[in-house]
């Protein structure tokens, strides 16, 4: 073999052997082309012209580091927030300072208060991309006493399930696949991998909650939701724990990233769907749990102007949606051209440009009808997780490793 062969083939194999190394592992899958709009005539109409955080913003509480959720208890003035150190941390607002409340498994995020119950917490444990933690910390549902500061795991074990990465699919209630005392493994069971976020049935009974995906080495940010943020592989799960009977069962399967939930009664007080938001194709789904329409989803928000994170309703039953990362046209192009992406899963996810702009929004009841929205620059925050609404303002939870404090703004003026 001549030279002017070896210089050719030397970097062809090379090449290959790097395109063989590099690849993903073989459960990322890369979903269907995905076309984004231009955000919608509604949106735009209720932009702000300034920065409404920049502008209003107030820091309480400046030890506490960055964090996913609050739980406000504002009669007490108090919060609760789950923060990245793996503590909940407790807020006194009346003062503005702070201390480490308990030392959760893993990475505390989403969290709520029990409607029945106002000593009790329920909230999501997870693996923070990056850390490491003792062994034995299991990814789960827990419950925390807080007079006692005891936490009791509800959901370590789900139901193995099959079809994943398919077409998606809602089950209507009662039928999911199901087993009883997850917090124990069986013959059925698989470990959680990821639990992202949750919302408590009104009677406080029922927990749902969210797996965004479902591999053995799942975690939260970074690195470890790279992958599926450019992939928008279909391997979402939303779950349902049964307090009554010790049981979880599934709900829905098949979703790109289910994070955010809420809850959705009827008049007769029953749980009648979910709001899930599908964060990293910039849409929320609601899904019905009950009624002519069971087993069904409905795509009630699209082509949004940042990824929809958490969700939360104020006094009033308004929706405030806290937009981690702001949509681009790069974003709109890579989801569109799939074969890219092939490229991309191979290199560092670093090597990726991240905007810091953040941004927050507000819907009415129904989550058909914006109401505000304001996008920030990143120059206070550059994440923005969840919204959580008090009486006289909106707290704002961030998960920024470079945040400290607690951060809200006054409740902006809303057309009734």
């Amino acid at each position: 073999m001549n030279k002017k062969w070896l210089a050719f083939l030397a970097p062809v194999l090379l090449g290959a052997g790097w395109w063989i190394y590099s690849a993903p592992p073989s459960y990322i899958k890369i979903g269907p082309s995905l076309i984004l709009s231009e955000t919608s005539e509604a949106i735009v109409s209720v932009t702000t012209n300034d920065d409404y955080l920049a502008n209003s913003f107030e820091r309480l509480a400046p030890q506490l580091p960055g964090y996913d959720e609050v739980v406000l208890f504002e009669n007490q003035q108090l919060a609760f927030a789950t923060a990245i150190d793996g503590w909940i941390w407790q807020i006194d607002l009346a003062t503005g300072t702070t201390t480490q409340f308990v030392d959760t498994p893993l990475m505390p995020a989403g969290a709520r208060a029990a409607p029945d119950d106002a000593q009790v917490l329920y909230f999501c444990a997870s693996v923070l991309y990056g850390q490491t933690y003792p062994d034995g910390e299991r990814v789960g549902l827990y419950q925390l006493d807080v007079p006692s500061r005891q936490i009791t795991p509800l959901v370590l074990e789900v139901p193995q399930v099959s079809g994943l990465g398919g077409q998606p699919v809602v089950f209507a209630s009662g039928t999911g696949v199901k087993i009883q005392d997850p917090a124990q493994a069986n013959a059925a069971s698989r470990p959680l991998a990821f639990c992202n976020d949750l919302d408590v049935s009104a009677d406080g009974r029922r927990i749902y909650f969210t797996e965004p995906f479902s591999y053995a080495d799942a975690s939260m940010g970074g690195g470890g939701t790279y992958r599926e943020a450019l992939s928008l592989g279909q391997n979402g799960l939303v779950w349902m724990y049964n307090q009554d009977v010790d049981e979880v069962q599934l709900i829905a399967q098949n979703f790109t990233f289910p994070d955010g939930i809420l809850v959705e009664t009827n008049a007769a007080g029953q749980e009648e769907s979910l709001l899930v938001a599908e964060t990293v194709k910039f849409q929320i789904q609601r899904m019905f749990l009950i009624g002519d329409r069971a087993g069904q989803s409905e795509l009630v928000q699209k082509n949004l102007p940042a990824m929809p994170d958490g969700l939360d309703r104020d006094e009033q039953g308004r929706i405030w949606v806290g937009m981690i990362k702001q949509r681009s046209g790069v974003v709109n192009w890579l989801h569109q051209h799939t074969w890219i992406k092939h490229l991309l899963l191979r290199l560092p996810h670093t090597w990726m440009p991240v905007s810091a702009a953040t941004s927050f929004m507000g819907f009415d009841q129904s989550l058909h009808t914006p109401l505000f929205y304001s996008e920030h620059d990143g120059s206070v925050l550059t994440e923005i997780s969840v919204v959580i609404p008090g009486k006289d303002h909106l707290y704002l939870a961030t998960v920024g490793h470079d945040n400290q404090g607690l951060y809200r703004v006054p409740n902006p003026s809303l057309p009734d």
